[in-house]
C-alpha cells in the first residue's frame, strides 16, 4: 500500500456541503491517501457525484445508517490499515500544504496534531467583517468551582483572531476538535472512544493526556470551516435534528461528569445552541432569508429557553486553573 493516510470524511451538521469538501481534499492534498465516506443518508445524487469526482482515489463509502458520527468511526477503525488517519467533517475546507504540514510534524514524533482551524463569516457575524477568523488553533482545558460543584470549559485562546494575529510557532494543546485532526491509527486503537455527540475531543484530550501523548498544534496546517450554510435539504434537517438532539446531549454531559467527575461549565448554552440552531434551520427549509431566520431563532430561544443559570454567567476564567497540567516536552526527531 502506497498511502500513509487515510482520510476520513464524516458528515458534521447537514450533508450538502460534502462535495464541496471533496474537492478541496482532492486538489490540496500532495500526497497519496485513501478517502473513506461515512454515509449517514447521502442522497444518491451526492453519491454519483462523490464517486464521479473521485475516480483514480482508492474510495470506500461505508453506510452507518441514523447513528452518532463518534460511534460509525468507532465501528470502522479496526479497517484503516494506513498508518495515519486525518478525521474531516464534511463542511471544512483543506488548503495547500496541509496534509505535507502534518506529515512533517508526525515526521519529528508528533502523534496527534490539530492542524489551525479558521471559520468563515457565518451566522455569528463579527463587527470587523474579516472573512477569516481563528475558531481553534490553542486550546486548554480549564476547571472552576462553583457552589461547591466541579465544572470544566474549553479555553481557546485567540479565538477569533484574525489569521494573522496567530503565532505561529508548533505548541501542545490540551485537546482538538473534530473539524479535522490527525493521529497515528495505532494511537486511535488504543483510546476508548466515547458514545458523546458533544464532548467527546475533550474526552478522547483527558485520555490521551492520561497515555502521555501530547497533543501538538501545526500552524503550518491550515483548514477552514463553514460555520453556516445556505438552505438545507430535507435530509440535512432530519440530520441535524438527530445529531443535536436534546437527549442526546444531556446523555453525553452526563456520561463524561460520569467518567471524570466534572460537569460542563456551558452545558445549558450548548443546549440553546443547539435549539436556536434547529429553529434557524427550519426557518431557512421553509425560504426565510437568512437575517430573519436568525432574528426567528434569537427570539424563540429567548421565549421558550432556560435562561443560563445567574452563578455561570459570568467568565470564569480568571477564577480558573488548568485541569491538565501542560508537559515541558518536545518531540524527538524520527528516523525516516
Amino acid at each position: 500500500m502506497s498511502e500513509q493516510v487515510t482520510i476520513v470524511v464524516v458528515p458534521r451538521d447537514r450533508f450538502s456541503s460534502v462535495v464541496d469538501c471533496t474537492s478541496s481534499i482532492l486538489k490540496n492534498t500532495g500526497v497519496p491517501f485513501r478517502l473513506v465516506f461515512l454515509d449517514f443518508g447521502y442522497s444518491n445524487r451526492t453519491l454519483g457525484q462523490l464517486r464521479e469526482l473521485c475516480k483514480g482515489v482508492p474510495t470506500e463509502f461505508v453506510a452507518c445508517g441514523r447513528v452518532i458520527p463518534m460511534a460509525a468511526f468507532r465501528e470502522y477503525l479496526p479497517k484503516i490499515e494506513t498508518r495515519f488517519t486525518a478525521w474531516v467533517d464534511n463542511d471544512t475546507y483543506v488548503t495547500p500544504g496541509w496534509m505535507t504540514a502534518l506529515l512533517d510534524r508526525a515526521a519529528q514524533g508528533a502523534r496527534v496534531i490539530l492542524p489551525v482551524t479558521l471559520e468563515r463569516e457565518g451566522l455569528d457575524n463579527d463587527t470587523r467583517k474579516i472573512p477569516l477568523r481563528n475558531h481553534i488553533s490553542h486550546a486548554e482545558l480549564r476547571r472552576v468551582t462553583v457552589d461547591g460543584t466541579s465544572y470544566v470549559f474549553d479555553h481557546k485562546p485567540f479565538r477569533r483572531a484574525a489569521p494573522e494575529e496567530l503565532p505561529q510557532e508548533p505548541h501542545t494543546v490540551d485537546f482538538f476538535e473534530l473539524h479535522t485532526f490527525f493521529a497515528e491509527t495505532e494511537v486511535l486503537r488504543q483510546l476508548d472512544l466515547p458514545a458523546m455527540v458533544v464532548r467527546e475531543h475533550i474526552d478522547i484530550g483527558i485520555q490521551l493526556h492520561r497515555m502521555n501523548i501530547d497533543i501538538w498544534g501545526e500552524p503550518k496546517s491550515v483548514v477552514h470551516f463553514d460555520n453556516i450554510h445556505e438552505r438545507p435539504s430535507w435530509g440535512d434537517l432530519t440530520f441535524f435534528f438527530f445529531r443535536w438532539d436534546e437527549r442526546l446531549i444531556n446523555e453525553s454531559h452526563q456520561r463524561f461528569k460520569e467518567r471524570w467527575g466534572h460537569r460542563f461549565y456551558n452545558e445549558q448554552f450548548m443546549k440553546n445552541w443547539a435549539f436556536r440552531r434547529k429553529v434557524f434551520s427550519v426557518c431557512r427549509f421553509a425560504f426565510f432569508p437568512a437575517k430573519l431566520a436568525d432574528f426567528v431563532s434569537r427570539a424563540f430561544n429567548k421565549l421558550f429557553r432556560p435562561a443560563l443559570p445567574a452563578r455561570l454567567s459570568k467568565n470564569p476564567l480568571s477564577e480558573s486553573e488548568r485541569v491538565l497540567a501542560p508537559r515541558q516536552t518536545v518531540p524527538e526527531p524520527q528516523p525516516a
